[in-house]
């Protein structure tokens, strides 16, 4: 009979897993002086919007708050990799553009990333893959529900998120 996983060391080993994601990344990386973050939003840039998309759009797909991501795309936009288009109808809409510097690297990012998540899931056959999608996307839908719940409740409560005070 297999040994029960308690949740703390289930949810440690995930956040393990982040960390060592980010380092990874940050090795292939390391010569555009770029975080692992950076680079792998980037390349999520080139894979999905290759021709930009706007600022409220990405924090939706990739589930991370509008200032943190204005934080990224700032520090990206400093580094010449992307730039912010104002809709002329509307002015609080920017749209992230892919610069010409990110583009003629672009095939490069790709490449690493590739190599990179190739190299990771190797250990993995295509079953092993697919439970493993199937329960990371169950655990995230869960915290999605909680976090909801949490905002659910302070609204009711008439109390501030940290985020807003």
């Amino acid at each position: 009979m297999p040994e029960d996983i308690s949740a703390e060391e289930l949810i440690f080993t995930i956040r393990k897993v982040g960390l060592h994601l980010t380092t990874q990344l940050e090795l292939c990386f390391k010569e555009k002086e770029i975080s692992g973050i950076q680079a792998y939003f980037l390349v999520y840039i080139l894979r999905h919007h290759p021709k930009g998309t706007f600022l409220t759009e990405l924090c939706h797909e990739i589930g991370v708050s509008k200032p943190t991501l204005s934080v990224l795309i700032k520090k990206l936009k400093q580094k010449g990799y992307l730039s912010l288009e104002e809709n002329p109808e509307d002015i609080r809409k920017k749209k992230v553009i892919p610069t010409a510097k990110l583009l003629e690297e672009g095939e490069n990012f790709l490449q690493q990333a590739d190599q990179m998540e190739s190299d990771i899931c190797s250990v993995l056959n295509p079953q092993e893959k697919t439970q493993l999608q199937s329960l990371a996307q169950k655990v995230l839908e869960q915290m999605v529900k909680l976090e909801q719940k949490e905002t659910d409740r302070r609204y009711f409560k008439g109390e501030k998120s940290v985020a807003t005070a």
